[in-house]
């Protein structure tokens, strides 16, 4: 059996990758290109999801990985990006090739999911049973959570511009 030319996907994934290596590095850069206020923009967060909209349900969590590490690497956490960037990588992905539509509206519906869950985790692996005040939920984590769902079309957009270029023949 004869496989089609896989170049083009192999080449959409270097750009995934590299995507969500600029992602992280904008995440957590020290000049706060994305930290308007008190809060922080999860684009790492939105543009895992959004490469798990478009690849199957490996490559996906594979990316997601690969980009949850970085982010465990860039700011001292032991392995929880990774772990949760895997799950949310491959839910999103499973809902959309076998429940959901691929467009707008999902990756808004899935974003927003996937980053509620991640601040909720973030909160409950963190702070459990130090506390955490009302005021740092309503200073940072709900204005995070908010701002970053603004630049999910934008990663939307962007994903699918590469998936787009480097489509296969069989896809």
């Amino acid at each position: 059996m004869r496989y089609g030319n896989n170049k083009p996907k192999y080449i959409r994934w270097a750009i995934y990758v590299l995507i969500g290596a600029v992602a992280v590095l904008l995440q957590n850069s020290a000049g706060h290109f994305f930290k308007p206020g008190s809060a922080r923009i999860f684009i790492a967060v939105c543009i895992a999801v959004c490469v798990a909209m478009f690849e199957r349900e490996i490559a996906s969590s594979l990316i997601g990985a690969f980009t949850g590490v970085l982010l465990d690497i860039s700011c001292g956490a032991d392995g929880f990006n990774a772990v949760l960037f895997v799950v949310l990588c491959a839910v999103c992905s499973l809902l959309i090739s076998h429940f959901m539509r691929n467009n707008y509206i999902t990756a808004l519906v899935l974003g927003t999911g996937s980053l509620f869950v991640y601040e909720i985790m973030y909160i409950i692996i963190n702070y459990a049973g130090a506390g955490l005040s009302l005021g740092a939920i309503f200073s940072f984590y709900l204005p995070s959570l908010l701002l970053s769902v603004l630049i999910i079309p934008i990663c939307y957009e962007i994903v699918k511009l590469v998936y787009s270029a480097f489509k296969t023949a069989d896809e």
